[in-house]
């Protein structure tokens, strides 16, 4: 049977272990934020994995910095700088697109990949150009010995969103091509094998993890369009406990269910579905077979959970690849509020909204001059966190 195109270079186990580190939303631009490349390098140097996946909006494409100048040219910038930590290191690293990578002003996914290809620790491929999106792949990870497929990650576009402005669902024809690779795998391997999948928007059923909660309980996230006027927290019976688990906003899902979370059911070789998006949420919960996963955004040029900011270690046994272990590094297990070095922007993004949805309910009440003052305190708290520093 012929290989289903997607593949991406092999990769091993070092003495029976493997160590993922997923990065999510970075979300930056050619002026890349140095408190995030520094994080990313001690993380790198602090957990030392054999693969970096990231997991979409690596880039704001609709910064208008971009726009500065010759803009393929920046985008080869930002992408070098946010590189540079993970080559200079030789980790080798794949990606998959998120929302706002697909916002890039003219720059295509299609120009983004090769950008990114030409960095020699790149394995991300374009993938079968049939289906929606870009960088639909498979990467398998073989025993020590290089003999056997023992694991494989799945890398999804996500694609991006609706014309009325929702989170767009994986296809029908990215689902087939799941379950195609699954049977192929099965064939190469004797049996079914053990997968973790990773992509940018999160799954419907991040929903169903979540209970209903009253404005009372802290914390809450509060909802928007079908879930306005509702508050609500992790669910505790399917919560998997991990160093640091929160939830702060609202999973912002597709609207359409396409299906994708049965698929990957289906068989039991997918043990996880691992997401990012959403920037303010860091947990796994069991959804039946499977488990679901936040990762918090680790970028500093974006809005984010402060010194949570972190990335997700995924630690895989060659012995026993059915089960995993997973925790979060997070910034201030590494630095303090005092090593942070835009100080002034820190400040902005720790209080920004995540949404235009999540701040409009408050504007709205405050009306147009309690709103101005809400930005002009906003700005004055920066301007004199900034003078202190």
């Amino acid at each position: 049977m012929t290989a289903p195109k997607g593949k991406t270079a092999d990769l091993r186990f070092h003495d029976g272990k493997f160590r993922i580190m997923q990065v999510a939303d970075t979300q930056d631009t050619q002026v890349t934020s140095k408190d995030t490349l520094r994080f990313l390098a001690a993380a790198l140097d602090h957990a030392r994995p054999d693969l970096v996946v990231f997991t979409g909006d690596q880039f704001k494409g609709y910064g208008v910095s971009f726009l500065a100048g010759d803009r393929e040219r920046n985008f080869e910038k930002a992408i070098g700088n946010l590189i540079a930590p993970f080559e200079e290191r030789g980790v080798p690293f794949t990606f998959v697109f998120g929302n706002h990578d697909d916002q890039a002003f003219g720059i295509s996914k299609e120009k983004q990949l090769k950008l990114y290809q030409a960095h020699t620790n790149c394995l991300a491929v374009a993938g079968d150009e049939t289906l929606e999106g870009l960088c639909n792949q498979y990467l398998n990870i073989r025993s020590s010995d290089g003999e056997r497929i023992v694991f494989n990650l799945y890398l999804i576009d996500s694609l991006s969103t609706t014309l009325d402005g929702r989170c767009a669902s994986v296809t029908k024809g990215q689902i087939e091509w799941y379950r195609t690779v699954r049977e192929h795998l099965r064939e190469q391997a004797g049996d079914y094998v053990p997968s973790i999948a990773f992509q940018h928007i999160p799954v419907p059923e991040m929903w169903d993890v979540l209970k209903e909660v009253p404005k009372s309980h802290k914390p809450h996230a509060q909802g928007f369009r079908d879930h306005a006027g509702k508050f609500y927290d992790i669910d505790e019976r399917f919560l998997v406990k991990g160093n640091c688990d929160f939830l702060l906003e609202t999973p912002a899902t597709p609207a359409e269910n396409s299906g994708e979370f049965e698929a990957f059911s289906e068989k039991g070789d997918t043990l996880a579905m691992f997401f990012g998006h959403d920037h303010n949420n860091s947990f796994v919960a069991r959804h039946g077979s499977m488990l679901l996963g936040y990762t918090q955004g680790c970028g500093f040029n974006v809005y984010g959970p402060r010194l949570n900011r972190g990335v997700r270690i995924i630690d895989l046994s060659e012995e026993t690849p059915k089960t995993f272990k997973t925790h979060t590094l997070l910034y201030r297990d590494l630095f303090t509020v005092k090593d942070i070095h835009n100080k002034p922007k820190y400040l902005l993004y720790s209080y920004a909204p995540p949404s235009v949805e999540s701040v409009m309910p408050t504007l709205k009440k405050l009306g147009a001059v309690g709103a101005a003052a809400v930005v002009g305190g906003i700005l004055y708290a920066i301007a004199k966190k900034g003078s202190r520093s």
